[in-house]
Order: C-alpha cells, then sequence, then structure tokens
C-alpha cells in the first residue's frame, strides 16, 4: 500500500447529485410553500427549487420529476438534500413517496498546498496542461477520465469531475505527484 506524505488539506466544496422521482410535479405550486421557489423567468419555467434550513445548497426539480442536488459539502449531504426534498413534496401531496436512487454526477474540491507553485515549473511537469495567462490565471489540466484540474500560483487546485470519494483522493494523490509535492 501507498503511504501517503501530504501536507495539504483536501476539502469538497461540491457535490451535484441527480436522482429521478418518475413522477409529473406541480413545480408552479412552489411558491405556496417556504421551502419552494417557482419563477416563471428563471429558466424560462422549466424548474423549480427546494431550499430548506437543513441544506447546505438547494434541489432544482423539474415537472418531469427529475431532480439535481447542488451545494452539498459531502455526498451525504447531497444526498439528504434530494431525500429532504422529496420528504417536503410528500408531505405536501405535491408527489406520491417513492424511494430515490441518487448518482452521484460530479465532487468539485479544493487542495491548498502549504506554499504557493512556480506556474512555469508545474505546467512543465504536466504533460497536456494548457496555461494562457492572458485568458486564465492558472494551468488547466484534463486528465483520462472525467477528473479536471485547475492550478494556481497560490498552491490552490480545484478538482473537478469525481464521482466518489475514492476518485477524488485518487486523482488528489496523482496530482500532487505529478507537481512532486507528495512523495511514495
Amino acid at each position: 500500500m501507498l503511504k501517503q506524505q501530504i501536507k495539504s488539506k483536501l476539502s469538497i466544496v461540491n457535490v451535484v447529485s441527480t436522482s429521478n422521482l418518475n413522477q409529473q410535479v406541480a413545480i408552479r405550486k412552489f411558491n405556496e410553500f417556504g421551502w419552494g421557489t417557482y419563477d416563471s423567468a428563471i429558466y424560462g419555467g422549466r424548474c423549480g427549487y427546494v431550499k430548506t434550513p437543513e441544506m447546505d445548497g438547494r434541489v432544482t426539480i423539474f415537472p418531469s420529476g427529475k431532480m439535481i442536488s447542488l451545494g452539498g459539502k459531502s455526498i451525504k449531504k447531497s444526498i439528504e438534500q434530494l431525500n429532504q426534498a422529496k420528504f417536503y413534496l410528500v408531505r405536501e401531496k405535491l408527489i406520491q413517496d417513492i424511494i430515490l436512487r441518487p448518482k452521484i454526477q460530479n465532487i468539485v474540491a479544493t487542495i491548498v498546498l502549504p506554499k504557493p507553485l512556480s506556474i512555469a515549473e508545474a505546467y512543465d511537469k504536466l504533460i497536456g496542461a494548457i496555461y494562457e495567462p492572458e485568458q486564465f490565471p492558472g494551468i488547466i489540466l484534463k486528465s483520462i477520465n472525467s477528473v479536471s484540474y485547475l492550478i494556481f500560483a497560490s498552491g490552490k487546485i480545484v478538482i473537478t469531475g469525481a464521482k466518489s470519494k475514492r476518485e477524488l483522493s485518487v486523482a488528489a494523490f496523482e496530482i500532487q505527484q505529478k507537481l512532486g509535492v507528495a512523495k511514495l
């Protein structure tokens, strides 16, 4: 087993998960409840929102019953947001109760390295990286799998596209290893 010697901190900042209620939802009624929002001017009235005090983020709900949880700070919280939204819809008799089958679509996390990076040196180490400082102040690196990285001179790295904690951990270790800040 590999032993990591990393002095940086990995923090999940957003988890996007989806599910389907498999039934029509009267999203236009959401404004009747303190937890709901429907505005025909937002996205042409194609969705409504559920936001409760317990939620870090919110859940977008489409009339078809498709749901998207945004803003959860962990996988568990993201899935809890979907279930909380379903609970409120069932309680107000807007839908029939069902068992949700959540799917993680994207985990966004940050790593803050213990010291700033030389962007020029980092760029030289990362095959396939894009660095166009006149357009974006950091390095963009797309991985072979679904993970992408944004790497900044401050030592901050943003990881997007992971679909599990394991995939996120592997991605975090791999980028730090490529940058020479993690050792085997």
